[in-house]
């Protein structure tokens, strides 16, 4: 038969009708020629089942897959090209895996069946179907590292982080030729905490696919997780030096960089954030590492932009709006920033985090009666959470201390630096709890029991030996007393009213406050630095021993100092004020004993006559940390674990997979 004859046949035409995509043209031809006893009925009926598939009448169709037409040689190419890719297409996953059933239950062992199916049974989130058609095929192909890639991602998409991480373990010998696979093996491996085996992979997957951005972004990543940040950075530079288009890449890097304890750190980061972004325009996490690194480079007018961008995407992120409204602050920017700390207390309505930056901001932005409000309404919502009594409410705080919310990171690193090498963890750890609570609350008394402040006093020692070092100084030049996050700090007000000490507290509660304890205070929170610096200026002259937390900093730009292996925020205007006004200064902090509140004090240095300010600010810097870490090896209710120093404290390196904006 020739061509043009077997067109003018029903097979040529049904044929040309399915070709030409006029399904409904064959549909009707292949239901007349259909049921007449010819044996080409299977061959039929398979055009049939394209025709009624791509007609919208899918169940029909699939009745015609019977087991004999799923068996023809023509089949799976017929039904690839006409079906499976339109169904897919149109998102019509399901039929497209009952279309692959109907291929498979004849031929089992049709990988790339298998494989198409087990990929949308992935996409579906049938992920036990899923994992055991990747199984299945790794049966069929062992050697097939795709196929095991795809299994490993399988297994995470399932939640099954650490039976993926241990079968990566199995495949990390080979997982390196492939870079599909190396890249997947190393996040499962990462995901699962499994750090060292992970660096190990990092190596040979380094060596082998040096200019491959996908790969050596797990490459760096394992680096980092290990603690071995330099090599990390090196891996993605080199990489990004041959492949520069490499967002993903470029954000890893900018997450390693701002981690990294180095000088050129945030610049590096930025760098490497703006590139990614530019390659990724709408990508709100890229934005909100961009912003933060910026905020923390002293550029908060560059960083709102990107941060206000993020919390248009990140709706619900506390972290995104506190750094946008910092930067509106530090940017000058007030009533925009009071605008986000009230969205800030309104997204956290349980915290008490926020109301004094709004209500300073409030201020700055010359809201002052509602600065006022807002912060007396903070003030009454605490005083009726507190107790009847003073004693009361200190005793039920061991209650309270298992439940409190205290980063590991710190607790791990103040563990480390503990003198008594005897203490039991869970008793330390519950005692440390105890006094971060402890500190709060006595703050929460001063600012809210004014008229009951007295039962808090009740709790000082004997201040002989504080009334004594003070005599040994002449109160009329002024004083710098230097103190850190640490200890019962909110004590010191009550001592220094005790003694009689004329005194100034630099605080973040803004002016506004209305108790007797907000009176003696210089406020932070809504003046700038040159406001601040002029006040301290005047208290000191005026003879005031002026209180200074030399670890407090709202800006994220301010400085910080190594410390312990850690990174701490560190200012140097109580050590050059000290050097310009020629007065002495001391280090204290109150601490907890046996239920009593007593205060270690050390005189720091004073400046030598002729000595450089830098000199000596370096010369106070060092005595200064070696009475800190002195305080710090005592007893773990005098840690307080919050602000200050305690703000950046990171957790050791290759303790596990770092926490980044995801």
């Amino acid at each position: 038969m020739n061509a043009a004859t077997l067109l003018r046949s029903p097979d040529g035409l049904l044929t040309e009708a399915v070709e030409a995509g006029r399904w409904s043209d064959a549909c009707a031809l292949a239901e007349r020629s259909l049921g007449q006893g010819r044996e080409d009925d299977t061959e039929q009926k398979l055009l049939y089942a394209v025709a009624l598939i791509r007609s919208g009448r899918i169940d029909r169709g699939l009745d015609q897959l019977d087991p004999e037409v799923a068996s023809l040689p023509e089949a799976r190419v017929t039904l690839r090209r006409h079906v499976l890719s339109w169904l897919i297409r149109e998102k019509q996953f399901d039929a497209a895996v009952a279309v692959l059933g109907r291929l498979l239950d004849v031929q089992p062992e049709a990988v790339e069946e298998l494989r198409l199916r087990g990929s949308l049974f992935g996409r579906t989130r049938q992920f036990p179907a899923a994992l055991a058609d990747a199984l299945r095929l790794i049966e069929l192909r062992p050697d097939d590292l795709d196929g095991q890639a795809a299994y490993l991602q399988l297994l995470l998409q399932d939640g099954q982080v650490e039976a993926a991480g241990a079968y990566a373990r199995v495949l990390a010998a080979r997982a390196a030729r492939n870079p599909r696979l190396a890249r997947i093996a190393l996040l499962c491996l990462g995901r699962a905490g499994l750090t060292e085996n992970a660096a190990r992979l990092a190596e040979a997957a380094e060596s082998a696919w040096p200019a491959e951005p996908e790969v050596i972004a797990e490459v760096a990543r394992a680096y980092w997780d290990a603690g071995r940040t330099e090599e990390a950075i090196a891996a993605g530079e080199r990489c990004v030096a041959v492949s520069p288009d490499a967002p993903r890449l470029r954000q890893l890097l900018g997450h390693v960089y701002r981690s990294a304890m180095r000088s050129d750190g945030n610049a590096r980061a930025a760098e490497h954030l703006g590139e990614a972004l530019r390659h990724m325009p709408g990508d709100a996490n890229t934005a909100l590492l961009l912003g933060e690194v910026l905020l923390r480079t002293g550029k908060p007018g560059e960083a709102a932009p990107h941060l206000a961008e993020a919390c248009k995407k990140i709706t619900h992120s506390a972290n995104a709006r506190a750094l946008l409204a910092r930067a509106y602050k530090q940017n000058g920017q007030h009533a925009e920033a009071a605008h986000e700390f009230r969205q800030l207390i309104a997204l956290q309505p349980g915290s008490h985090r926020w109301h004094r930056y709004a209500a300073g901001a409030l201020s700055q932005a010359g809201q002052t009666a509602e600065a006022a409000d807002l912060f007396d309404r903070f003030t009454a919502e605490r005083e009726r959470a507190l107790p009847p009594s003073f004693e009361a409410g200190l005793e039920q705080l061991w209650a309270k201390a298992d439940a409190a919310d205290v980063p590991a990171a710190r607790l791990d690193w103040a563990w480390q630096l503990r003198r008594d090498r005897t203490a039991d963890r869970q008793g330390w750890e519950r005692a440390a709890k105890w006094g971060y609570l402890a500190d709060h609350y006595l703050l929460d008394w001063l600012e809210c029991r004014d008229d009951q402040v007295h039962e808090a006093m009740s709790r000082l020692a004997d201040l002989t030996a504080v009334e004594q070092a003070f005599a040994q100084v002449d109160p009329s030049r002024g004083l710098i007393l230097a103190s850190a996050h640490i200890g019962a700090m909110y004590a010191g007000p009550l001592a220094l009213e005790l003694l009689g000490v004329k005194s100034k507290w630099l605080a973040s509660t803004p002016s506004v406050a209305r108790t007797s304890y907000a009176r003696s205070l210089i406020s932070t929170s809504d003046q700038g630095g040159t406001d601040v610096a002029r006040k301290v200026l005047g208290a000191l002259g005026g003879g005031n021993a002026v209180v200074i937390a030399v670890d407090g900093a709202i800006n994220l730009a301010a400085p910080r100092v190594a410390f312990e292996g850690q990174e701490i925020t560190y200012s140097s205007f109580a050590a050059r004020m000290a050097h310009r006004l020629g007065i002495p200064s001391m280090f204290v902090a109150p601490f907890w004993e046996n239920g009593q509140i007593y205060f270690m004090l050390e005189r720091l240095p004073d400046a030598g006559r002729r000595e450089s300010a830098d000199d000596y600010a370096d010369r106070w810097r060092a005595a200064y940390l070696r009475c800190l870490r002195q305080f710090l090896g005592g007893a773990p209710e005098n840690l307080r674990l919050s602000g200050g120093l305690w703000r950046y404290v990171r957790p050791a390196e290759g303790t596990g997979p770092r926490r980044v904006h995801e």
